[in-house]
């Protein structure tokens, strides 16, 4: 009845999605992207709470410091650029060291300590650079591109293009465009081209190849078109999913084709195919799907998007996959090609795995136990400039104004006044106390507040109340106080501001004894925030998945026993990967925290496949031997090709000049290959356990109980 389908409408069918096609491309195109940083902070905390009533209170928390090295320019020409800096859109103040001095000197802080307070800030220790401040406005958050394209037009206009423009939100800025879809572009044709000519290896035929390619390109518009349609957005990981959908089609067409080779001898080859493949496929897809919604554990934003995201582009590839593909086999009338020397190379390595098993289990076990134990010593590691390539001129400029100046992540102390009736002065005082409280730590290189602004002894006699009044409201101290003067800023810059030093750092400072009320915020507790979500996210989103992936495993074997049997071989490439990472001290990002959850959902794809075919064997043969064998001879080759061209295009992913989809890409192509392993060898090992004796009274028909409930 599926070939008698397939015969009459399958012409009907491709044509119709050719019609779609430039429809799904024109609207799945115009899905809106956002790389704004605040989507990568931690979510629904009082961290982030803290965060947000900070930037509402005090206004935008990014800098962008313009910095000389020697010989300076003069004065006059800082003093112009600066000017012109100051009157573009997004840009709230922007001052020189010079500017700055001046006004402490009006302030009568005597011209030496004046020096003092702005190294580590607008001077480097050793005097080899001269910086302008550039602090931005609420404006600036959604234009940072071409804020910096008019800050560094102006630079051009004063003809200073030696300048070197660092800070966050440069860095966001061109993270934006690495991983804009635009700059993606290339890096998916070339996956494309790759797996085309992989899957024409596989199948022996042109025609057939890019008939299965262009259902790849269908199944990626439709699920960008659905995304468009829940009002998605597309992001720095997001721009993988193309790959990871293309991926998915194509290892749903292998199955199929795979199968469709064993029976294409009969009329009704495509409904013996289908027959075969329909259920284990259905029962995969849902697995991966568990694996990529289990993302939704994580806290960072764009993880929990990307698993919903892929989520939608399993259901549209496992359509597409099995339902379209038997369409392109009929319309171009594809004939299998004759069994090569890849399939006897499979044939003998399955007598000598079914006749040793113990030769493969006892070797691969001790090793998976040892890596295993590396899992103990993985930690997560999220920093902006990780994600750059090693040569990117923003990175470089960015390391050489952290190590000549200051860092470019900072805390943000708030201190709260409220309920205190106090002079301004006495609150000068108080947060001076504080700031000499806090510049005590080892780790603090610089503080900054409006108490800077003043000599280190105040008399409340001596200023007026004008100067007082001139000095809060001015371009270089605002933002430095708010609500009156009941709230105080003061910005902590650190010598160290590595997740764990950080971490260290704000903990030792909260610590400390402090009369008023303060709140750390800022950035830079945001960031260490983050690392310890990912790490949370990263078990949370395994454990889930590997849970329900279980349960939905016990229930399609009908088995407690198998079930539990099944899932063995398919920790084996988190283990072996992972606890290498682990004894590697590889940190884990945002790109391979994604990938335990996906890899254990693709791998038990294999895994569906292989026991569906044994199950059915053994129940017409009643033979553990047979059933393994034939298991290994139906399913062994498209698994292993599955695994072979979805790993070869995700390594594709490792071309990229973003570092987290590189990583990304890199990791999924090391857990795919090292799926073959728990499918092709552990688990067909563990079955083949104890059957030679079996093979030789098969003709008995009797099978052991355990054995049976594994068939059942």
């Amino acid at each position: 009845m599926v070939s008698k389908f397939y015969q009459k409408h399958s012409a009907n069918l491709l044509i119709a999605c050719i019609a779609a096609l430039p429809v799904l491309t024109w609207y799945g195109e115009q899905l809106p992207s956002n790389n704004d940083i605040e989507t990568w902070l931690p979510r629904n905390t009082q961290i982030r709470t803290d965060y947000d009533e900070f930037v509402r209170t005090f206004g935008a928390d990014e800098v962008i410091l313009v910095a000389f090295q020697k010989p300076f320019p003069n004065a006059e020409r800082l003093n112009s650029l600066s000017m012109r800096l100051h009157g573009l859109k997004g840009v709230a103040s922007c001052w020189t060291r010079q500017q700055v001095i001046e006004m402490m000197l009006a302030n009568d802080v005597d011209a030496h300590t004046a020096d003092e307070r702005l190294v580590h800030l607008l001077s480097a220790p050793a005097g080899d650079l001269e910086t302008l401040m550039v602090v931005l406005n609420d404006t600036a958050l959604h234009s940072r591109q071409q804020l910096l394209d008019n800050i560094r037009s102006q630079i051009a206009y004063c003809d200073l293009n030696e300048a070197i423009v660092a800070g966050a939100p440069v860095v966001a800025s061109q993270l934006d465009m690495l991983g804009s879809r635009e700059n993606s572009q290339a890096l998916f044709g070339l996956t494309l081209f790759i797996c085309g000519v992989l899957l024409y290896l596989n199948i022996g035929c042109w025609k057939t190849s890019l008939g299965l390619m262009a259902l790849n390109v269908l199944s990626i518009q439709a699920t960008l078109s659905v995304m468009h349609l829940a009002d998605q957005q597309m992001n720095f990981i997001l721009s993988s999913l193309p790959v990871m959908v293309m991926v998915f089609t194509t290892a749903a067409s292998i199955h199929f084709i795979g199968q469709y080779t064993c029976h294409a001898v009969h009329a009704d080859g495509l409904s013996r195919a289908m027959k075969a493949v329909l259920r284990p496929s259905l029962f995969a897809a849902l697995t991966t799907m568990i694996g990529l919604l289990s993302l939704a554990w994580s806290d960072v934003g764009p993880i929990p998007a990307f698993g919903r995201g892929a989520a939608v582009g399993t259901v549209v590839s496992f359509l597409v996959g099995i339902g379209l593909t038997p369409c392109v086999l009929t319309v171009l009338k594809y004939r299998p090609p004759v069994a090569g020397s890849g399939k006897s190379r499979l044939e003998r390595f399955g007598m000598l795995l079914l006749n040793h098993p113990l030769r493969f289990l006892a070797p691969l076990l001790m090793i998976t136990v040892a890596c295993s134990f590396g899992l103990r010593n993985l930690r997560s590691l999220i920093d902006p400039l990780e994600f750059l390539p090693g040569n990117d001129p923003v990175l470089q400029d960015t390391l050489q104004v952290k190590q000549s100046l200051t860092s470019p992540t900072s805390i943000e102390a708030v201190i709260d006044f409220g309920g205190t009736d106090s002079s301004f002065v006495s609150r000068l005082k108080a947060v001076q106390k504080i700031e000499d409280s806090l510049m005590a730590h080892p780790n603090v290189c610089h503080t900054l507040s409006l108490a800077d602004f003043f000599p280190a002894r105040l008399d409340e006699t001596e200023l007026s109340v004008n100067k007082l009044m001139s000095s809060s409201g001015s371009s270089a101290s605002s933002g430095l106080i708010a609500d009156g003067s009941r709230l105080w800023r003061i910005s902590i810059r650190l010598h160290e501001d590595s997740p764990k030093e950080l971490r260290a750092t704000l903990q030792s400072l909260m610590a400390r004894q402090i009369d008023h009320k303060i709140t750390f915020t800022g950035l830079g507790p945001l960031l260490e925030k983050a690392q310890g979500d990912i790490f949370e996210g990263f078990w949370k989103s395994f454990t889930s998945a590997f849970l329900l992936i279980s349960v939905v495993m016990i229930l399609a074997l009908r088995s407690l026993t198998a079930g539990i049997i099944a899932m063995v071989p398919n920790l084996t490439p988190i283990l072996l990967v992972f606890g290498l990472l682990g004894w590697c001290d590889y940190p884990i990002d945002i790109g391979i925290m994604m990938t335990a959850s996906i890899a254990l959902g693709l791998a038990v794809d294999g895994t569906f496949h292989f026991l569906f075919s044994y199950q059915d064997c053994l129940r017409a043969t009643k033979c553990r031997y047979r059933a393994v064998r034939r298991a290994l001879m139906h399913t062994g080759m498209p698994i292993i090709c599955s695994a072979i061209i979805s790993g070869t295009g995700l390594l594709a992913l490792g071309l990229s000049p973003f570092r987290p989809t590189m990583r990304f890409g890199v990791l999924m192509f090391c857990l795919l290959l090292t799926a073959l392993i728990g499918d092709l060898i552990l688990l067909p090992a563990f079955l083949a356990l104890g059957t030679r004796r079996k093979r030789l009274i098969a003709s008995r028909h009797t099978i052991p109980i355990s054995q049976k409930k594994l068939a059942a």
